[in-house]
């Protein structure tokens, strides 16, 4: 009998799998679970992996760059917090020792591929005539059932385009980073610095925002209002704006003290909101930004348990679309058996009584699945708040693109006071229709103005004249970069959050919205100035093309890494000979960063006008005076999270307030006084 072992990405996923094809021994080997199937056919050993477990390392022994030679190693050799991997990796070696043939479980994109592909490949040599591909967007039974009936061959391309992403994004990463490490120690400091294929572009979207901002200079402008009982008419010729004082004032002081309007012009438009689209994960990421506040990793991840609990589809999807074949009207029939969405999912069915059941369509497309969707398997009381949330959310935006498009009425007049126009507007909501499927998520304008007739008369209550400035542009909040790289087609679905909560660990940039600091300006600087190209958004774009058409078998791994080394080679040559004037430019600004990030406020010491810091000293921190000698004031610190600065002062004690940001457990807001009153409760 043939011996197949088919691998998992992770543990939770071989069990959905093995749950899914049924009849299944567990067999425990090195503290890991298989699950042992057996047909007429063959025996199938479901073994799981824990994500990557190979990972790339430079060949060579050594600190310096260009380094392009590279190999596959395990994770847990390369990475002192994967050691965790050992036991999964002995465990695939041994079930792999017994097998035939192998089928590639692991989720359907090009980090999938790439994972399973490298398991069976650096751990048995196996031929890709011998690897079969599961391919699946949901880890419902009924799916995975399908999906193990209808295995594909060997995804050449896919794999393919997976392993030169990685080791391309080694070669730019490990290489421009160790150039702007090396410029920094060649002056005697040392400080973790970054950049990459994708990081580099981002930050520099950033920056150029950062410098807008910067150097952004007000003009003055004057808006000039008519104040009715009911509602404010706004001054409107060509614009809105008045630029100039004087005829501001000019026009002011013609219609003040004037109590009557007369309306003109009143324009009644019927128009349709058209259904929202099915969430593709930027879509998803955005909108669980603008909802909950919650940052576009975080939904990443929510958005992958959900998955790994068979609650939704693949999240990590391009897609815009829901095609027919995922079955609507059982999914919404399941939901229907959901207390929370009984009464949605049969308004949604009721629909299909009279018209066929057909959604919104957005239009981006992803070859390997659809747009997210809930699969309508129940999720009992499992979820934590902020899971709830986000699942709610994606059944809601289901529900909401089978919709009829909402029916909605804007009014616009105009008030004519001593031949001066003033415009009133109002939209309202006249049939609500998707919105009542997508509540509590809508969010539409909504403003109503008593119904006019042109000639009536109106009394005026008082004019107000505003002035204002125009306003630097806004700053990308995390979700919106992750929109703008999606636009700017800059790095993938599954990377562009972890891009970004990069550039956060780095120090690259802070807050939210987001402020680039010095040090990411000098970097950007930097890079722009000794190796452009790093930074260029066409190079990464141009790189990604090629990918694609590896995947599409149009070009060869060879020919694009190739052209890589030949890029990456020129580039690090010039930056050698000035790798020594480099750190000099970069060393002023991560001295003065390093010292802006330890300053926490004023000393509260009376008469002190020192300043409170962290203060690093014999593996320790703590907070201490810049006075010090003469001022000896301290405080401890939790040693168990990174610190920063709130800007605040506790009310109760006066020292000031810093934020705690932890790995594990809850980040907090804490004033430095231990015995302060507002910590009785701790």
């Amino acid at each position: 009998m043939e011996t197949t072992v088919m691998v998992g990405e992770k543990p939770k996923v071989a069990s959905r799998i093995a749950n899914a094809l049924g009849n299944y021994d567990t067999k425990t080997n090195r503290g890991v679970k298989n699950y042992v199937i057996k047909t007429d056919e063959r025996k199938i050993i479901i073994a799981p992996a824990v994500g990557h477990i190979f990972n790339l390392d430079q060949i060579a022994d050594n600190w310096d760059y260009p380094v392009f030679d590279v190999e596959w190693k395990p994770t847990f050799e390369t990475s002192d917090s994967a050691d965790y991997m050992k036991k999964y990796y002995n465990n695939l070696k041994d079930q792999l020792e017994k097998a035939d043939t192998y089928i590639n479980a692991c989720d359907f994109d090009l980090e999938g591929s790439v994972i399973g592909y490298n398991v069976i490949k650096h751990l048995t040599g196996a031929d890709e005539e011998r690897i079969e591909r599961m391919k699946f967007s949901t880890l419902t039974p009924s799916d995975l059932q399908e999906a193990f009936d209808n295995l594909e061959d060997f995804d050449a391309g896919m794999t393919e385009a997976g392993i030169t992403r990685h080791i391309l994004d080694y070669y730019y990463g490990i290489n421009v980073s160790r150039a702007l490490m090396k410029a920094v120690r060649d002056n005697d400091r040392y400080k973790t610095l970054s950049t990459g294929r994708v990081q580099g572009p981002t930050l520099k979207i950033l920056a150029d925002r950062e410098k807008e901002i910067q150097e952004f200079e007000p003009d003055p402008y004057w808006e000039l209002y008519l104040k009715h009982a009911e509602f404010d008419a706004q001054w409107e010729e060509d614009e809105d704006r008045i630029w100039d004082q004087e005829t501001a004032n000019d026009k002011f002081n013609k219609v003040y003290g004037e109590t009557e309007a007369e309306v003109t012009n009143v324009k009644v438009n019927n128009y349709t909101h058209k259904p929202p689209i099915p969430f593709n994960l930027t879509g998803l990421q955005s909108e669980a930004s603008s909802q909950f506040r919650i940052s576009p990793k975080k939904t990443q991840s929510i958005a992958q348990t959900l998955y790994e609990n068979g609650l939704i589809s693949y999240p990590r999807t391009e897609s815009q679309k829901l095609p027919p074949k995922i079955g609507y009207k059982n999914i919404l029939n399941k939901l229907k058996g959901q207390e929370s969405y009984d009464n949605l999912a049969k308004k949604v069915l009721k629909k299909d009584k009279n018209d066929n059941l057909y959604t919104t369509q957005g239009s981006k497309e992803d070859d390997a699945h659809p747009a997210i969707y809930p699969t309508g398997e129940s999720p009992g009381g499992k979820l934590s708040k902020q899971e709830k949330k986000v699942y709610d959310l994606i059944v809601k935006r289901f529900f909401a693109v089978f919709g009829k498009p909402a029916k909605r009425q804007s009014l616009t007049f105009t008030l004519d006071v001593k031949e001066e126009e003033f415009k009133a507007k109002s939209k309202v909501t006249k049939k609500r229709n998707w919105y009542e499927l997508y509540d509590p998520y809508v969010k539409v304008d909504s403003a109503d103005l008593p119904d006019m007739e042109e000639g009536q008369t109106l009394q005026v209550e008082d004019f107000e004249l505003v002035d204002k400035e125009t306003q630097p542009p806004n700053r990308y909040s995390q979700s919106k970069i992750v929109n703008e790289l999606e636009k700017r087609e800059l790095g993938t679905k599954a990377t562009r959050a972890d891009t970004v909560d990069r550039l956060y660990d780095r120090n690259y940039i802070e807050e939210e919205p987001i402020e680039v600091t010095d040090l990411g300006l000098a970097i950007v600087n930097t890079l722009e100035d000794y190796c452009g190209n790093i930074v260029s958004e066409e190079l990464t774009r141009e790189f990604e093309e090629k990918m694609q058409e590896i995947r599409e078998q149009k070009n060869t791994k060879e020919e694009v890494l190739e052209e890589a080394r030949n890029e990456l080679g020129d580039i690090l040559e010039k930056f050698k000979e000035k790798q020594k004037q480099i750190g000099s430019e970069l060393v002023d600004t991560i001295d003065s960063e390093r010292e802006r990030r330890r300053r926490l406020g004023p000393c509260d010491i009376e008469d002190c006008d020192g300043t409170l810091k962290i203060i690093k000293a014999n593996g320790s921190k703590f907070v201490g005076c810049s006075n010090y000698p003469d001022c000896e004031n301290t405080y401890p610190l939790p040693n168990n999270g990174d610190i920063k600065s709130t800007n605040e002062v506790c009310e109760e004690c006066g020292t000031p307030k810093i934020f705690v940001s932890r790995k594990k457990g809850k980040d907090y807001t804490m004033c430095l006084f231990p015995d302060c009153p507002t910590k009785d409760s701790w």
